[in-house]
């Protein structure tokens, strides 16, 4: 039987507000690599996540960097005054240049339903997808019930990674909290495994459930 975790209150999410231009919608290997570059730590603690900067679609499928978009940084309490040596400065990411604000930090919240836009996979395969949840999850010793959504391709430094997105319901405050520290499966830095509070069961990967999620941000 798996042995239950308590959950880590020393965890929090940087929220950095952002300005500057056009970002590629497929930006979180260029990302990292910035904040890589501007904070070196970063290489030394897996710890660490960064999720993917929601913006505008616009019509060349290029993301549109406005006043809501956010850098996201999911990281340990002790870490938060290394990661605000961000603020005030700038990255180059693929090209754009984006100009980094003040950042708000925003405690974990211990939601029943949680959502990943996505989480890795070793094939792009919903059922070795559905195995590897649930192989997954019971590690973690986390309950609930889980719903599949849609299939992405991300660059990474050696390919192309394949994802899902996932939403977990019926989660108890512990497990809530546990799983968004731990996060699932690798890739975290990339922003796979990173789950956040969602407010409905809208279609996992939908449009509904895109917006949902660009509102909690």
């Amino acid at each position: 039987m798996s042995r239950s975790v308590p959950p880590d209150p020393g965890f929090v999410d940087l929220a950095f507000p952002l300005a500057g231009g056009r970002l590629p919608r497929d930006h979180s290997l260029a990302l990292w690599d910035a904040l890589a570059r501007a904070l070196p730590w970063l290489e030394h603690d897996e710890r660490v996540a960064v999720f993917p900067i929601r913006a505008a679609s616009v019509s060349d499928g290029s993301l549109a960097v406005n006043r809501h978009s956010r850098l996201m940084i999911r990281l340990p309490e002790a870490r938060v005054r290394d990661a605000l040596a961000l603020c005030g400065t700038a990255l180059d990411v693929h090209g754009a240049r984006l100009e980094i604000g003040r950042a708000l930090t925003r405690a974990l919240i211990a939601h029943g339903t949680l959502y990943a836009h996505r989480v890795a996979c070793a094939a792009a395969d919903e059922s070795v997808f559905v195995r590897e949840v649930a192989a997954g999850l019971a590690t973690l010793a986390i309950g609930g019930d889980f719903i599949c959504g849609r299939r992405t391709a991300t660059a990474g430094p050696d390919g192309t990674l394949v994802g899902f997105s996932l939403m977990l319901t019926g989660l108890k405050p512990a497990e809530s909290l546990r799983l968004q520290i731990a996060g699932l499966g690798p890739h975290r830095r990339l922003g796979f495994g990173l789950f956040i509070p969602h407010r409905s069961t809208a279609a996992v990967g939908s449009d509904r459930a895109a917006e949902e999620q660009h509102a909690f941000r």
